[in-house]
């Protein structure tokens, strides 16, 4: 049970996406939700908006059934397929049955009709962030981050990377020292348990980790360790 506000998931460091075609909305958007978010990226179509997840890992999107160029069901699509695991509010200056319906079909969180309120936005991102356990993120290149509060790696779009229990071990351990050589005996102790392990496996665990993610995410320092990656800001 979540006991303090200190405990629930806020704003200050969320990244969100926001696709509308809604010139007024647009406008409103700029003027007053900016402030709220650590990133606040505005798109006016699908295609716009795919490739920015492409580009970047974002907490949310809100999508507005307002779309340039495309009917509202076709943009969803396209964006659900591009991160089928990115949580999403949907906006409309109606209640349109078939609208709703796509929105359930997308697994929005919520809708919301227009006009829009300043807080009843804020309120939506919060409680949709906080229900979708949205976490503090541990950023690296190419979009790939560590959720801290799901304990889980993943790629831009929210695409889970499937690390065995070992490799996960691993980066848990490099991120947690991060901007330190940790040494072969330190990470056999703490990854392996103590168990017997040879450097020879131990450099396979870190090329398969290479392969789910790039190759620079690991350094090693010969004869000393591993370090991971500089933390992107």
């Amino acid at each position: 049970m979540i006991k303090t506000l200190k405990n629930i998931r806020k704003l200050y460091n969320a990244k969100l996406l926001f696709v509308t075609n809604d010139n007024n909305l647009h406008n409103t958007i700029q003027n007053e939700f900016d402030e709220y978010f650590k990133e606040l990226t505005l798109v006016s179509s699908s295609k716009e908006a795919v490739e920015k997840i492409d580009e970047n890992s974002f907490d949310m999107i809100i999508i507005d059934t307002d779309v340039e160029a495309k009917n509202f069901e076709e943009a969803c699509s396209e964006i659900t397929t591009a991160a089928p695991s990115l949580p999403k509010i949907i906006i409309s200056d109606s209640d349109k049955n078939d609208d709703i319906v796509t929105a359930i079909n997308n697994s929005a969180y919520t809708f919301i009709t227009k006009p829009l309120k300043s807080i009843d936005i804020k309120l939506a991102v919060i409680m949709c962030l906080n229900q979708t356990k949205r976490g503090d993120k541990i950023e690296f290149q190419h979009g790939i981050y560590f959720d801290e509060y799901r304990d889980q790696f993943f790629r831009p779009g929210g695409i889970l990377i499937d690390f065995t229990r070992l490799e996960k071990g691993f980066m848990k351990l490099l991120i947690s020292k991060k901007g330190e050589i940790i040494d072969y005996d330190t990470i056999k102790n703490v990854v392996w348990k103590g168990k017997n392990m040879s450097i020879y496996t131990m450099r396979n665990i870190v090329n398969k980790i290479r392969q789910k993610t790039y190759y620079e995410i690991i350094k090693n320092h010969s004869n000393k360790g591993y370090i991971i990656d500089e933390i992107q800001k």
